[in-house]
């Protein structure tokens, strides 16, 4: 049972030191459900949070979820939770009952992950008399462990596919990491198989002395190798070619560890060349095919950026609040536009509800291009769900997202950053909390039509400075003002003369046409900066993410919004 049928008689197991409806209250403020189940009656006690995760007012009854696990737990957890709370009534520890199912809301039918954890309680004669606990709602924590797992395989399988050869090696010349073609190449099963190897398990030694002192020389120097033809000969009497680049391998302090390694074999070239003498046409072939292996290489990359893309929201639902007082209806509009420059991006932004009247908006640049800064990008894509409970704190959240971000580098050993602007959007107190991370300030745009960089506290980019703080700055929202996030791509873009546009003119640009939505904004600022530049071809990737806020309908909503 649930509501107050239970409160009282929970009451009356509170030491008398303590008022009861304060610590009602207290419970009803807590972000974490409790519950306290009479082994004995079969009762059980639900506070406000517990309900409300069931999808139950609180004076309604609710099912036993130890009595009753098939009215609420998921039928694949059902008996796993039932075996774990058995085992503890059995065998209890010092340590709590702690079981993560997935509860249904029986309201929306929906489904949201719970931790459910418990102590036991026993009366004087040791006798079990009540299990206590609290439920914890880890849904946003699950959802980011499977969305951080799928971008980690997305782009491991990405690598894979490349069809080059890529290894690394420490000072001694041992292998430390490689992709499958090396593995295939070298005749191991799997790329692990090739750690701790060196080219004297595979090669003879004509071939092994010159990579070795080859590799000495740019360990020591710094100086590259690039599309260089090398003639291997195997220990299995076999003999292959290869195009090969060899790089000097930095670590975080730009001392060098090792080398880097990319080949491809051209084996196939060669002897034909051989066999044939072949001709200029010939040549010109080989070539081609060579040209259409990148090409499919370019392939390969382009769906990764259509995956990638497909990550990213196609359409931002609009937030309505109403207030209570007097009435009026509040809300916020979206649009965004997200144009990678080639390949995968390293641009990234996400706008998201929190709790009953909130919306939080944030937008990254990873430093650099390609794969790597798509990898941070889906890495701090992932992050952000595990510091969803700090949405309506933005200097906490960055703070956060910098400590992870910076032990995920550390473990990993490379050196990368990411500017970032995070956004809080209260519709009930009508504020703007906003936070920046090395990043621009975005663009605002009042209700009179004048477009200004409100002033952000300096605070470096995530990745750089580990306990570094953020702070923050208030803005109070107006009917009819609207905001704009954006990358540098934006305003770094040249024209034919070198000359970078700028903040200053895009901003003028809004002022003079006046967007009546923040889809107008967007397509006002994409069309100046085309203008700017005389094409629509990009050096960077661009992200723009626009929001605007409304009153009974005092501004014009977006279209595109739902």
């Amino acid at each position: 049972m649930s509501g107050e049928k239970n409160s009282s008689d929970a009451g009356k197991t509170v030491p008398n030191v303590f008022n009861w409806k304060m610590v009602r209250k207290a419970l009803r403020a807590a972000e974490e459900g409790v519950y306290c189940w009479n082994i004995h009656s079969g009762e059980i006690f639900y506070t406000e949070q517990c309900l409300r995760m069931m999808g139950l007012p609180y004076n309604e009854w609710a099912p036993n979820i130890f009595t009753q696990p098939e009215e609420t737990i998921h039928e694949e957890d059902r008996q796993f939770f039932i075996n774990e709370v058995q085992k503890y009534f059995v065998r209890p520890t010092v340590a709590p009952l702690r079981v993560e199912i997935r509860l249904l809301n029986l309201r929306s039918r929906g489904w949201r992950w719970i931790r459910v954890n418990g102590l036991i309680e026993r009366d004087k004669q040791s006798n079990q008399t009540q299990l206590v606990g609290v439920w914890v709602d880890i849904t946003r924590r699950k959802m980011a462990d499977m969305h951080a797992m799928e971008d980690r395989d997305l782009f491991r399988n990405l690598i894979n596919m490349l069809p080059d050869n890529i290894y690394y090696k420490n000072r001694e010349s041992r292998f430390v990491m490689a992709n499958e073609a090396t593995a295939r190449k070298m005749r191991v099963t799997t790329p692990s198989d090739l750690i701790g190897c060196k080219d004297t398990h595979f090669f003879k030694d004509d071939t092994t002395d010159v990579a070795r002192k080859e590799e000495e020389e740019i360990m020591r120097t710094g100086i590259p190798i690039t599309n260089k033809i090398y003639h291997e000969t195997w220990k299995g009497g076999t003999s292959s070619w290869c195009r090969l680049s060899k790089f000097p391998w930095y670590d975080s302090h730009g001392n060098i560890k090792g080398i880097v390694g990319i080949s491809s074999d051209i084996t196939e070239l060669i002897e034909t060349n051989r066999r044939y003498e072949a001709t200029a046409k010939e040549l010109d072939e080989r070539l081609t095919e060579l040209s259409e292996r990148n090409q499919e290489l370019e392939e390969q990359i382009s769906l990764a950026r259509e995956i990638q893309h497909a990550l990213q929201p196609s359409r931002i639902k609009s937030r309505h609040w109403t207030d209570v007082a007097t009435g009026k209806q509040r809300s916020a509009n979206f649009h965004h536009a997200y144009l990678p420059c080639a390949g995968v991006a390293g641009d990234c932004f996400a706008a998201f509800p929190v709790g009953d009247s909130g919306i939080g908006m944030l937008i990254c640049d990873v430093m650099g291009h390609g794969v790597r800064a798509a990898l941070i990008a889906s890495v701090l894509r992932g992050l952000m769900e595990q510091v969803s409970s700090l949405a309506n704190t933005p200097g906490l959240l960055l703070s956060s997202l910098n400590l992870m971000l910076i032990r995920i580098l550390q473990q990993a050993d490379i050196m990368m950053f990411a500017s970032a602007f995070y956004i809080y959007l209260d519709l009930d107190t009508r504020r703007l909390t906003l936070s920046g991370a090395g990043h621009p300030a975005p663009i605002i745009l009042s209700n009179d039509g004048r477009a200004i960089l409100p002033p952000i506290p300096r605070s470096p980019a995530l990745g750089l400075k580990d306990g570094a703080k953020y702070r923050e700055s208030e803005i109070i929202l107006e009917p009819g003002m609207k905001l704009m996030l954006y990358t540098d791509g934006l305003t770094e873009a040249r024209n034919t003369e070198g000359e970078e546009i700028g903040i200053q003119r895009i901003m003028q640009r809004l002022e003079q046409h006046t967007p009546q939505n923040v889809r107008e904004m967007i397509d006002i600022t994409l069309a100046g900066l085309y203008q700017f530049t005389e094409s629509t071809k990009q050096d960077d990737d661009i992200c723009l993410l626009a929001v605007e806020f409304t009153e009974d309908g005092m501004s014009n909503p977006c279209p595109c919004s739902v």
